[in-house]
């Protein structure tokens, strides 16, 4: 059996994904390295890097990646003075006056001191050490290219495969902060990062297929860690009334990073039951394979959890929030929820992560069999 442990995207959301991966090792062991293959997209990308990186001691891992999210505050991630903010904005403002692109920023933030902090985080040459010692198979990391619209799963490990499906490519690299950084270049908000002489983006950008990286480097166990309760919540995030720049920002980045996954989670459990179906009928070969998955995802509202940590944000990014339109509320705080790299927030997700792992103690012992 090969396992994957796929963490998906989300800004600040992926906090949630550390509580869980805590969680998980106190049931299962803190010392054992279950995943054979990672796959991480977005913010969920640093996730699986440093997870890889520590693949060898999976318990310490856990620890530094757990700290190291507790004590994060946005200016970790992108600049947060006025100058910086406002200087974006006022270039954006002017190219778009005088109808040139020329010297104009391609994000509203600058996300320079991420590159730094990740340089701190991450060991590349560790994760090359793990997986040439066999504590793991492969690191995927997923970008899209701007240039043709593709979804990348750029990724490094002993099957240096190649798969083109449409709008999707699986390409061989030797991973760096380049890929991470890509990966998590929320569009419009953080500026696009080159590799190779291209332009990528977002890896949740055109990801229609999440589970399809780990599927095609051989997983035959899928562990997934959403970051949305949107499958628990109401339908209905607002009164009616004009929708701010922040509340349909908020719609297109929850499509792109949740709706996805959900879809494809959804698709891969009717194709088990289709197969397992078929297999009682003995329509089709006794060694069709069936995908175990286990999915934890928050059984909190992160939109909620965001209204009550906006005050708390820089005052240039309140200032920004004012611009748009992200109020406490419905999409508009869905929106604020990505950037909000606080240590409240986040505190409060890495704690819900945990205690949502623990409740799914049963079924975790049952995906992960052997002693616990």
């Amino acid at each position: 059996m090969t396992t994957a442990l796929i963490l998906s995207g989300g800004g600040a959301r992926a906090a949630y994904q550390v509580g869980v991966l805590r969680g998980v090792a106190e049931i299962i062991g803190r010392e054992r390295q279950p995943y054979d293959i990672i796959c991480g997209t977005s913010a969920g990308a640093i996730n699986a890097a440093y997870m890889a990186a520590y693949a060898h001691c999976p318990g310490e891992g856990i620890d530094r990646l757990y700290k190291g999210w507790r004590a994060l505050s946005a200016r970790d991630v992108y600049d947060t003075t006025w100058f910086g903010v406002l200087h974006s904005l006022s270039s954006i403002a002017l190219g778009v006056i005088r109808g040139t692109s020329t010297n104009m920023p391609s994000a509203v933030l600058d996300n320079a001191p991420l590159r730094r902090l990740l340089a701190e985080w991450l060991d590349f040459a560790a994760i090359r050490n793990n997986i040439a010692n066999k504590f793991l198979r492969d690191l995927c990391i997923t970008a899209m290219n701007y240039s043709t619209g593709e979804s990348v799963a750029f990724h490094e490990g002993v099957d240096p495969i190649v798969w083109r499906r449409v709008h999707r490519i699986g390409q061989p690299a030797t991973l760096s902060i380049d890929h991470i950084i890509a990966s998590s270049a929320i569009p419009i908000l953080f500026p696009p990062q080159t590799i190779d002489g291209h332009y990528f983006g977002d890896g949740a950008l055109r990801q229609l297929n999440p589970l399809s990286p780990a599927l095609h480097l051989g997983a035959t166990r899928l562990l997934i860690v959403g970051v949305s309760a949107n499958l628990r919540d109401s339908d209905v995030l607002i009164p009616e009334e004009q929708p701010s720049i922040a509340q349909m920002a908020g719609h297109l980045l929850n499509r792109e990073f949740i709706d996805n996954l959900e879809a494809d989670i959804e698709h891969a459990e009717k194709i088990n039951e289709l197969i397992a179906e078929l297999l009682r009928s003995d329509v089709v070969e006794k060694n069709a394979r069936i995908v175990d998955i286990l999915v934890i995802t928050p059984s909190i509202s992160f939109d909620d959890v965001a209204t009550r940590y906006i005050h708390r944000q820089p005052a240039s990014i309140r200032f920004l929030f004012r611009i748009i339109g992200a109020r406490g509320k419905g999409a508009g705080a869905s929106f604020a929820s990505y950037l909000m790299f606080d240590g409240g927030f986040c505190n409060d997700l890495i704690d819900a992560g945990y205690r949502d792992a623990l409740n799914s103690a049963k079924d975790i012992r049952a995906f992960f069999p052997g002693d616990h």
